[in-house]
């Protein structure tokens, strides 16, 4: 049986394709793309196996300072939340280098 991981932030779901592809079952979370707010969004706990996700990077990405646009709102904590509540035995979140890594009790977190 495959694995059930929950994708946040899934945008149009690249990444979740490459899980797919590798035999897990994805089930996409709410995604602004979509009408979904993520800062409403409680998981279940203990229903899936890991969580993946990356959200959104404007708040750490080099091209947005660039632009001189500013910081953006940062949601890993939410997606820290997330990872929290619905207590998988994983996680994985992709982020640019200027992000800072996920702090989850009760977990290790290993970059790059």
């Amino acid at each position: 049986m495959s694995q059930l991981v929950l994708s946040l932030f899934p945008g149009i779901g690249l990444l979740d394709m490459a899980f797919e592809e590798a035999g897990f079952c994805i089930v996409r979370g709410p995604d602004v793309l979509w009408g979904g707010d993520i800062c409403r969004f409680h998981p279940p706990a203990g229903k899936f196996d890991g969580v993946i996700g990356g959200p959104p990077c404007q708040a750490f990405s080099a091209a947005t300072w660039i632009r001189k646009k500013g910081a953006r709102i940062n949601l890993i904590p939410d997606f820290e939340r997330c990872i929290t509540e619905s207590e998988p035995m994983w996680f994985l979140m992709e982020n640019v280098l200027r992000a800072p890594l996920p702090k989850v009790s009760g977990y290790a977190v290993a970059g790059q």
